[in-house]
């Protein structure tokens, strides 16, 4: 059998828009898993779509958990409910782009 070539691949390269680092987020809480989201969360900061990431808005809700709103730069907007064992600041640092501070409230 011949030699099988293998290809570096990394998931952060297929997130190119805001909404694509919503929707990794996104999915990232339907399938938690709390051995793995600190390398998703790593994937979204290191994707390109995070540079549309126009703000991010934590919310507490009167149960005690959390939800975070995230629009980007074309309008898009989306609320999502967050693990309550996640860290928030570990999602706000997420949703920063490494160059700049994003307007985070809440």
């Amino acid at each position: 059998m011949g030699k099988v070539k293998t290809y570096p691949w990394d998931p952060a390269d297929g997130i190119e828009t805001g909404e694509d680092a919503i929707f990794f987020l996104e999915a990232s809480f339907e399938d938690f898993d709390p051995n793995v989201f600190g390398a998703l969360l790593d994937c979204i900061a290191r994707s390109k779509g995070v540079a549309e990431i126009a703000s991010v808005v934590f919310h507490e809700q009167d149960d005690g958990g959390h939800s975070v709103t995230i629009a980007t730069t074309s309008g898009v907007e989306e609320t999502i409910a967050i693990a309550p064992e996640v860290s928030l600041e570990s999602v706000r640092q997420a949703l920063t782009p490494r160059d700049q501070t994003a307007p985070v409230s809440g």
